[in-house]
């Protein structure tokens, strides 16, 4: 067991670490050293076809270049020659199947080589020759970038014991011939590794990015559903307040009503509390994540877009609002299409402060008993926009105007919802997520309507909406009902 101990601290002196001991533990070696023993305890690299080129021209290149450098440099035999340059080689290949069995042959191939051996003079290296080196190295690096840090420092160490064995053993003593395998074995599977590594880093950053990315996108539609759910039990909370109140006022408001329609009535009023106590309770979980400390008031609709067009125009927005005589008044329209045809507006202008600021938009509501059709179109922004951000088709992400005020006398809800990039959907023209446009198509879908997004010749963008109408006959609804 060895240690490393930090030098002591100069009494009195305040502010200074106490000494830290860093313990190297037996248990530690033995196992870097059965690691590095064990064939299989590296995976191989994958078998691309460069991969599998690269090694194989290194191999022939040991093999050719090896068989001179012992012939000329060495006085080694053509057959010897042969048969080391071969040995030698093969390691280079085996890298692609057993990177450490392939380490351990090229060792003792090395050794092989230089114990016979005799450079014809002072200036050749001994006792690793240049191919050695070569082969070694090449075989290290190779492993550098599958192994840990660990079983490189071991097996590093075993190659520089067994270079000094050697020199020792052979003598004169000359550790200059030492110095080139010492520093090329260290340089090259260190330098391997830390392009390995950053290679590994950018992978998981990819990862990483990609589940950010998909959680991002989850995690803007459940809040986008859970607003449309909000907003729909506060529209039918709204009706079942009213159920209650027109059942608990039956008997006074009808006369000589019968005992047992009396008591229906009743059955039927207290169903309704109940079900409105459910109903509160749910709203309460739907909102404790979301909307904790929100101000609770009534569901916007289509009397609030001019108080919405207004907060566009502090956005800096030049927006102008259009409705038909032939829309049906806010009685004949139901509460829930109402608050769907608010939302897609703001949704529309949100993306264009968001994608297009400073351009003309146009809101143009139209509609007949069957069916109400809202249009926004925006023209083509001054300055280019980043691609995958159209206007009105974009994700919204602007916060709303400074001052802007809502109905009721309550703040206004902000001109965007969320922060989301471009759709590519049908009639989108941008890259990204386009979680903006998925809600708003599935505020259209909820309702049976249609959604449609084109971009304009001239650069603008053009988002239209239908939402159908129940008949005539039915039961009218009120137009702002209150959060239950």
């Amino acid at each position: 067991m060895s240690a490393v101990l930090a030098p002591p601290d100069r009494p009195g002196s305040p502010g200074i670490p106490s000494p830290t001991v860093k313990i190297v533990r037996p248990s530690t070696v033995l196992a870097a050293l059965r690691e590095a023993m064990s064939p299989d305890a590296v995976a191989p690299l994958p078998h691309t076809p460069r991969t599998t080129w690269v090694l194989s021209l290194t191999a022939l290149l040991i093999a050719v270049a090896g068989w001179l450098d012992l012939y000329q440099h060495y006085d080694v035999s053509a057959p010897g020659a042969t048969v080391a340059a071969i040995a030698r080689a093969l390691p280079v290949l085996l890298c692609l199947y057993r990177p450490l069995a392939a380490w351990w042959l090229a060792l003792a191939a090395a050794i092989a080589t230089a114990a016979p051996t005799h450079p014809v003079s002072d200036s050749e290296p001994w006792p690793w020759a240049v191919t050695s080196v070569f082969c070694l190295v090449v075989v290290l690096t190779v492993i550098a970038l599958r192994a840990p840090r660990r079983v490189l420092v071991t097996l590093w160490l075993i190659l520089l014991a067994a270079g000094t064995a050697l020199v020792v053993l052979r003598g004169p003593v000359r550790l200059g011939d030492l110095l080139p395998i010492t520093i090329l074995s260290a340089l090259a599977p260190l330098t391997a590794e830390a392009i390995g590594s950053r290679g590994a880093a950018q992978r998981r950053l990819v990862v990483v990015e990609e589940i950010s990315q998909a959680e991002h996108a989850r995690r803007t539609l459940l809040e986008e559903r859970t607003r449309i759910a909000r907003e729909l039990h506060d529209v039918v909370a709204h009706h079942m307040s009213v159920i209650t109140v027109q059942a608990d006022s039956a008997p006074y408001r009808i006369a000589d009503l019968p005992p047992a329609a009396a008591d229906e009535f009743g059955s039927i009023a207290a169903e309704a509390r109940r079900s409105l106590t459910e109903m509160r309770r749910l709203l309460h979980v739907l909102r404790q994540d979301t909307d904790a400390g929100a101000e609770v008031s009534p569901q916007p609709g289509l009397a609030e877009l001019p108080v919405l067009i207004e907060t566009a125009h502090r956005a800096g927005l030049d927006a102008h609002l259009s409705v038909a005589e032939t829309v049906p008044t806010p009685d004949r329209v139901p509460v829930g299409v109402q608050l769907s045809a608010y939302r897609l507006v703001q949704e529309s202008l949100s993306n264009v402060v968001r994608h297009a600021p400073g351009t003309t938009v146009r809101v143009t509501v139209t509609g007949d008993a069957s069916a109400l059709r809202i249009t926004v179109v925006n023209s083509a922004p001054e300055a280019p926009e980043a691609p995958g951000s159209p206007g009105a088709a974009g994700a919204s992400g602007t916060p709303e105007a400074p001052g802007a005020r809502g109905s009721a006398g309550a703040p206004n809800r902000p001109v965007e919802t969320h922060d989301h990039t471009a759709d590519s959907g049908p009639g989108g023209t941008g890259t990204g997520t386009g979680q903006g446009l998925i809600g708003m198509r599935e505020r259209a879908a909820m309702l049976a309507g249609e959604l449609h997004t084109e971009a304009l010749p001239d650069g603008g963008f053009r988002v239209a909406a239908m939402l159908p109408l129940p008949p005539a006959d039915a039961t009218p609804a009120t137009t702002t009902p209150g959060a239950a």
